[in-house]
């Protein structure tokens, strides 16, 4: 099967670590033709650190990556929720709210050691040398322009591509560096605007957090997309009591982020369906892809909610690390999974990460044991029932 493969990374805070897990597995199954990577927030992280090492094979990238995120603790992405700077930080708020002139706080947490963390992390000098010599065609983060609410995809490699005003994404070929993947993962209001160059930007999960179009935009020809929230599954069974602002948090992720892959994905499928039919591929081309995600909404929220109950809440908790601690209280972690799930965006920690790796080898090891002799590759709807697949496939 022709074609460059484009690895599409979604944007989910500490879930990322679920898209190295998935890669690993997947990568025996793909040939030399994986050459392009783009990804939003934390999937450009993934993107940047697989283009970093893509000189030592996709399958070792991954199993590498895999144990970086291991080390990863919350200290490393956010400033301590108990210290001096967080406390003059809710003040101003304090001061804004009863109309005293003082300037607003940048964001509700602080950042300051994301930049000596991505560099840490990533060597951006061997990123831009494998795209020099070849070993890779392109690599690209996305991230959201305040002044203009655009997508903008900061890419190093793959020509240059056409801004879409349809979807309302730029591009802007230039060398990756710190700045472009902090501002890719600058979660709004959460996280601090990020300058870049003379304009301001944030986390491009919330308008694109699955980057297929910039992947295609950059010549893949066949897409492996992994993502970060499930597509399918029953709706959550909540209890009579009334939502609160974390249940609706929980709302406003699932429609910007699962509801929006669901689409992406599925029309992806239909201009398939299209191309099959009419026999025309002047406007499209069949795309093939490989399509890895959490089978059930909460199955990464139920990791999180046990990791929690087991290893943070407490006292015990406290001892092991306060921050990770206080922030499980805030948002009841322990509750129920979708308490969990909300957690799981900070959760940056071994007994999280470490079992939400193996559910990414498992979900990828799924898709595979699915296709069967098919091969990889689908043109299909990735949600058909297996019967309906398989009958598709000609089995």
């Amino acid at each position: 099967m022709d074609g460059t493969i484009g690895i599409v990374l979604s944007g989910g805070g500490a879930r990322g670590a679920y898209e190295f897990g998935a890669l690993e597995v997947l990568a025996p199954a793909l040939d030399e033709s994986a050459r392009i990577v783009v990804g939003t927030s934390a999937g450009g992280l993934g993107a940047a650190y697989l283009a970093a090492n893509a000189h030592d094979g996709l399958e070792e990238a991954a199993r590498s990556g895999g144990e970086a995120w291991l080390e990863v603790e919350i200290q490393d992405v956010i400033g301590s929720l108990c210290s001096p700077r967080e406390l003059a930080r809710a003040l101003l708020y304090w001061l804004e709210l009863l109309g005293i002139g003082v300037p607003g706080p940048p964001s509700l947490l602080d950042t300051s050691p994301q930049p000596e963390t991505i560099a840490a992390l990533i060597d951006f000098e061997r990123l831009a040398g494998n795209v020099e010599d070849g070993t890779l065609a392109a690599v690209a983060v996305v991230a959201t322009a305040y002044a203009t609410a655009r997508s903008v995809v900061f890419h190093y490699g793959g020509g240059s591509p056409a801004s879409d005003d349809q979807r309302g994404i730029d591009y802007v070929a230039t060398r990756l560096a710190v700045e472009h993947v902090q501002a890719s993962s600058a979660i709004q209001s959460l996280f601090p605007a990020v300058r870049v160059a003379e304009s301001w930007y944030g986390d491009g999960g919330v308008r694109l957090n699955t980057p297929l179009k910039p992947a295609l935009k950059l010549n893949a020809g066949r897409l492996v997309v992994i993502g970060l929230n499930s597509v399918a599954g029953p709706p959550v069974e909540y209890d009579d009591r009334r939502p609160d602002v974390f249940d609706g948090a929980s709302a406003i992720a699932q429609a910007l982020l699962a509801d929006q892959l669901a689409h992406d994905v599925d029309t992806l499928a239909t201009i398939n369906d299209d191309v099959r039919q009419s026999g025309n591929p002047i406007k499209h081309q069949l795309v093939p892809y490989i399509f890895v995600a959490p089978t059930d909404r909460l199955a990464i929220g139920r990791l999180a909610m046990e990791a929690y109950n087991r290893h943070y809440a407490g006292a015990r908790g406290l001892r092991r690390n306060r921050e990770m601690a206080v922030l499980g209280r805030l948002l009841d972690a322990g509750r129920n999974p979708v308490r969990g799930d909300l957690l799981s965006y900070l959760f940056f920690a071994p007994e999280f990460i470490r079992p939400l790796i193996e559910l990414g080898r498992r979900d990828a090891q799924a898709w595979l044991d699915q296709q069967g002799r098919a091969g990889p590759w689908r043109t299909e709807h990735p949600w058909r029932g297996t019967a309906e697949a398989n009958s598709a496939l000609g089995h």
